[in-house]
């Protein structure tokens, strides 16, 4: 069990609960090196994940850094759930190869709300994305 800065979360069942996540196992997202109030989530850039021209869709893109933010929001509140509130994303270049790397850093800590700094990188290490998101927890209903 990780303990810092206050915070108390099992690494490897905030890995469990992301990779057990439909959604994320469609898009093939990987949960690396969380921490309090970080995540690295990563994607292999391959040819369902493309629009024409060989670069990655905006909306996978976009998909990869939540679950970042997502993920590093929980490693606070892991034994809740929560949703996107907001999500901003700037993208700066077409991504066009991998493998793709979202990180998250939560900024700043409320009561039910958690934000977070995003940013996407692709296989040579290039800033592709850059942007932010609002997380909110909501109880899990068992």
């Amino acid at each position: 069990m990780e303990r810092r800065h206050g915070f108390s979360v099992d690494l490897g069942d905030l890995l469990a609960l992301v990779e057990a996540d439909p959604f994320l196992r469609l898009l093939g997202v990987r949960v690396e090196s969380p921490g309090p109030g970080l995540c690295e989530a990563r994607a292999e850039f391959r040819e369902e994940l493309t629009r024409f021209g060989g670069t990655m869709n905006g909306g996978a893109v976009a998909a990869l850094m939540d679950a970042a933010g997502g993920c590093a929001a929980l490693t606070r509140e892991l034994g809740r759930n929560e949703v996107t509130v907001d999500l901003f994303i700037s993208y700066l270049r077409p991504v066009s190869s991998g493998p793709v790397r979202a990180r998250a850093r939560v900024t700043k800590w409320g009561r039910t709300l958690a934000f977070v700094e995003l940013e996407l990188l692709d296989g040579s290490g290039r800033a592709c994305a850059e942007g932010r998101g609002t997380y909110m927890y909501l109880d899990v209903k068992r």
